[in-house]
């Protein structure tokens, strides 16, 4: 088997990543700490005769699985079922799917923020992030973004909208929650900015872990609104329809919301993943998992790399 070949090299003294010795010293090559089970519907065994196989770098092949980061905590797009354990979402169902076209297993590593995923893209910890991360032209300064998806932004309220936000501009003087290190908090700090200029209160931005603590501040009365992407509130208004709404969706100073998967700067993987893309794209897979999970409004007409400006 593959993964035996990978232990008679390590026994030999070769020198393969870290994630690869703690799995054989572990012996759990089905899964890594802080990682998800591979995913249902993917590989779970390489496939060498799958379409990309062959240009993955050498060193996922030698390992046998590809190393993915995501927090878990983004429904619809990420998200914890009720075990507590499994993963889905959409870019879990694209992830297993993809994993067909690369040759090997995807496993999901959990990442605590957008800025890990960055560093652990950066060190090699992970291979790539397989999620929604903003694309913005700072962050491809030292990554590659891979953009898949286009999304709008919106406010959660609490029901009856006691503070009438009808978009960013309504946001003077309240006190609004972002997640940690989303692309939403600095788009409020801007907003903030010509409150002050109109001589109108600043926003009081709450930094918050995820939508789940954002809406039990709502609840409590402790925030007025939290800010994010408008499918990431619809879903969660879905399945927590009692006592909020989801209100002034629109651009809020974003402009065209890119979404990506992160890969290293200038890396061979980067082409592999955007082919990888190309052909979900173009086959339909990408359009039926979108449309399943009630996101077909976020789709776009062909992946790119670093679109944002």
């Amino acid at each position: 088997m593959h993964m035996d070949r990978v232990r008679e090299r390590l026994m030999l003294g070769n020198k393969f990543d870290d994630v690869a010795r703690l799995c054989l010293s572990l012996v759990v090559c089905s899964s890594f700490v802080g990682v998800a089970n591979a995913q249902d519907g993917g590989l779970t065994e390489p496939d060498p005769s799958a379409p990309l196989y062959e240009r993955l770098p050498e060193r996922i092949r030698e390992r046998g699985v590809i190393i993915s980061a995501t927090t878990g905590r983004y429904p619809p797009y990420n998200f914890r079922s009720e075990d507590g354990e499994t993963l889905k979402g959409v870019s879990i169902d694209l992830g297993s799917e993809m994993s067909k076209i690369l040759g090997v297993p995807m496993q999901n590593e959990i990442a605590e923020s957008v800025a890990s995923f960055i560093t652990g893209v950066q060190s090699g910890r992970y291979d790539f992030v397989f999620g929604v991360v903003a694309d913005t032209a700072e962050r491809q300064q030292s990554v590659d973004m891979v953009d898949w998806t286009r999304q709008s932004t919106a406010f959660l309220v609490a029901d009856g909208n006691p503070k009438n936000i009808g978009g960013i501009a309504d946001t003077c003087g309240l006190k609004v929650a972002v997640q940690k290190a989303s692309f939403a908090e600095p788009v409020l700090h801007r907003q903030s900015e010509i409150c002050v200029s109109e001589k109108k209160p600043p926003v009081n931005i709450n930094v918050l872990s995820d939508q789940a603590t954002m809406a039990l501040a709502i609840k409590s009365g402790r925030i007025d609104a939290s800010f994010a992407s408008n499918a990431a509130l619809v879903y969660f208004q879905s399945q927590n329809a009692e006592g909020y709404e989801v209100v002034g969706a629109g651009d809020n100073l974003m402009g065209d919301l890119w979404q990506a998967a992160v890969t290293p700067k200038d890396s061979e993987l980067t082409q592999v993943i955007f082919d990888a893309w190309k052909t979900m794209f173009e086959n339909g897979t990408y359009e039926r998992i979108m449309t399943k999970w009630g996101v077909g409004g976020d789709m776009l007409q062909a992946p790119g790399i670093n679109m944002a400006k």
